[in-house]
């Protein structure tokens, strides 16, 4: 079996986060539909991984692009690029929201492992923002949030269609269209 390829690894690991971040948008919806905060956890967890696969998946597919550089694919790889890099900014800044919108509960399962620190932090934080301590979140906030998230899916959908098409009508990524170019061996 050959080794893998610098060039194969961004249409391995692209899929996790696609897969990740999608999910966390619909457990989102049903813990927003249902009221059932606790999916809304899992939303979270699925969005933190989702980020950082993106930011693998962002990484690789830069490697696979510098490895191929001499298909002539024309404008399509770089508005592939330009809708990957804003969905991974959309997911992100979904990622930063959420993380604001759980510091009260964060510095509160810290305070348990580093009361001197998480204490006085929360006592700040509660003074700063005492909007963050109001459970859930406005409603309003939340269907900015769910928005947000679906436009971050929109992007996250065309730049797929974008990576297929790269693959599917220009043999991007795959053997046929790099034998020429001495990547392959």
């Amino acid at each position: 079996m050959p080794a893998i390829r610098l060039v194969e690894l961004h249409p391995i690991i692209v899929h996790f986060p696609i897969a990740l971040l999608l999910t966390a948008v619909v457990m989102d919806f049903v813990a927003a539909l249902t009221r059932r905060w606790n999916i809304a956890d899992v939303a979270t967890w699925l969005l933190l991984f989702g980020v950082i696969g993106a930011l693998a998946a962002g990484l690789t597919g830069t490697i696979s692009e510098h490895q191929a550089r001499g298909v002539a694919v024309g404008n399509l790889l770089a508005l592939h690029q330009r809708f990957a890099f804003a969905a991974g900014f959309a997911f992100a800044l979904l990622l930063l929201v959420r993380l604001i919108w759980l510091a009260p509960r964060i510095l509160l399962g810290l305070r348990s492992v580093v009361p001197a620190l998480a204490t006085p932090l929360q006592q700040r934080l509660r003074a700063a923002v005492p909007a963050l301590f109001a459970a859930p979140p406005a409603p309003w906030l939340i269907a900015l949030y769910l928005l947000g998230s679906v436009v971050a899916a929109v992007l996250l959908g065309i730049t797929g269609y974008l990576g297929g098409a790269l693959v599917y009508d220009h043999g991007l990524g795959t053997p046929g269209a790099f034998l020429h170019l001495n990547v392959w061996r």
